[in-house]
């Protein structure tokens, strides 16, 4: 049996990006992450003996009647789509035109929002056969087994489906905890040099994850509480190094971009990793995603010497009431004395902020600006607070009448969607175009950013990040 994966259309003005991407969203400029996970989705259903496709309707920008027509030339017996909250809508059309075209297809859903309403949409949409919820991995490998062989979907852990006009729901599945087993992605099926992302400045970059799971709870946070679990669930080094000593020899890559939640959780996985790639003279360039807390001089060097150029901290707010608020678990005093260490070893950083979240006020709003200056990092990336279904803060604010939408759709905006008396609807939309001018236009970061330009790669990351930027900006919005 053939088995089709996909990352299926979302159509309207911008990109939609879904696929690998913690905060789904429409942007206007085409940077697409690489599917990670849904290139490790398909490694398990070939390892266990089934022809799979890729089609990303994303990156080739299909509408669903052209998306609907590919899937018709594949003809396969399965289709997985990846779907998320803001483009559930167009998601579950597209799992009706499959179905007018192909109606013995099996059409199955994965991602954070079915998750979430597993039973409702099994029961609303008859052209959806199951949902696979939470971690999706072996669920749909054990659909695909069913299917092909003609068995009970009944044994199927972690499923939702139709049984007759009924819905099932069977057991949950238990988190996968032996990560080294499964097989390295499918990077022969999934490849394309449109899968970058603005602060790339290789020529064959690719996506890594070398651990799932995160044991905090920040009220906002998606993956944790729908998908991944709050169980940090870590690969072994010798593992992930293979891994990347693969996609460098076999394919080409020259820079990875770490996607855990947070890499550096384990320190010593951290070192062991940074010194098996020395050790085994892998030279390429890396970005990974990591927790200030997690952080320490003798880690930062051990990142340095094995080729770590930038590491992405969400820091949230400048503002310990908005940390404690949104159960972040640091202070800023941890946050300023690694960026301080960050600068001394010599690696770029990246800031994330936050604004939004039910307690904001203009003055927590000011203190995140002036912190995000003080901190001085290599860039930064302020963001509305959207309240994702399965997270606490879609919970408390729906509990407490704080959020407003009209559409599913609404979930792809960058306008905000909560509301407190303290903060109206469209202040933290403001106050995120101004973090951007007052933090980016200002002649120290200008300055800053020129001194850290050492050759024409530097020059075109910079430049690719600015774009970025701008387009997130709404430059000429009051």
């Amino acid at each position: 049996m053939k088995v089709l994966i996909t990352n299926p259309p979302w159509p309207g003005e911008g990109f939609g990006a879904r696929s690998d991407v913690r905060w789904p969203h429409k942007r206007s400029d085409k940077f697409i992450e690489y599917p990670i996970y849904l290139a490790y989705l398909m490694a398990i259903v070939r390892d266990s003996g089934y022809e799979v496709e890729f089609l990303d309707a994303i990156l080739e920008e299909l509408g669903i009647e052209e998306f609907a027509r590919r899937v018709e030339k594949i003809a396969p017996g399965l289709v997985v789509l990846e779907c998320s909250t803001p483009s559930i809508e167009y998601d579950l059309q597209s799992a009706s035109a499959l179905k007018r075209r192909l109606p013995a297809l099996k059409t199955v859903l994965v991602g954070s929002h079915p998750t979430v309403y597993h039973r409702e949409i099994i029961t609303e949409n008859p052209d959806v056969d199951a949902v696979c919820r939470g971690e999706f991995d072996y669920t749909v490998r054990d659909l695909v087994r069913a299917v092909a062989g003609g068995s009970s979907w009944a044994e199927v852990a972690g499923l939702t489906w139709r049984d007759g006009a009924g819905v099932r729901v069977n057991p949950d599945r238990p988190l996968i905890e032996d990560l080294d087993r499964i097989p390295f992605p499918a990077r022969d099926l999934v490849s394309s040099p449109f899968y970058r992302q603005g602060t790339f400045r290789g020529k064959r970059p690719t996506t890594v994850v070398t651990s799932r799971g995160c044991p905090f709870h920040c009220t906002y946070c998606l993956w944790p509480s729908t998908l991944y679990g709050h169980k940090f669930r870590p690969r072994s080094a010798a593992n992930v190094v293979d891994e990347l000593a693969e996609a460098i020899t076999r394919y080409g890559v020259d820079e990875v971009y770490f996607d855990d939640d947070s890499m550096a959780l384990d320190r010593e996985r951290m070192l062991e990793i940074c010194r098996l790639i020395v050790e085994r003279g892998l030279k390429f360039e890396w970005i990974s995603q990591c927790r200030v807390d997690s952080m320490d001089e003798e880690v930062l060097r051990a990142m340095k010497r094995a080729g770590c150029r930038y590491i992405r901290f969400g820091v949230e707010s400048g503002s310990p009431k908005m940390l404690k608020l949104m159960k972040k678990g640091i202070t800023t005093e941890r946050v300023l004395e690694t960026f301080r260490l960050a600068r001394k070893v010599g690696i770029r950083t990246q800031a994330f902020f936050l604004f939004g979240i039910p307690g904001e006020t203009w003055e927590t709003v000011r203190e995140t600006i002036e912190f995000a200056k003080r901190i001085r990092p290599g860039s930064a990336q302020f963001a509305v607070a959207i309240p994702h279904p399965g997270t606490e803060l879609f919970r408390t604010a729906t509990e407490q009448g704080q959020i407003h939408y009209k559409k599913w759709e609404d979930f792809s905006s960058c306008r905000g969607m909560l509301e407190t008396p303290e903060f109206p609807l469209a202040a933290a939309e403001k106050a995120r175009i101004r973090a951007y001018r007052k933090f980016y236009f200002r002649p120290a970061y200008f300055f800053q950013t020129a001194l850290s330009i050492n050759n024409w790669a530097d020059f075109k990351s910079v430049l690719a990040s600015a774009r970025s930027i701008v387009s997130r900006l709404g430059f000429f919005s009051s």
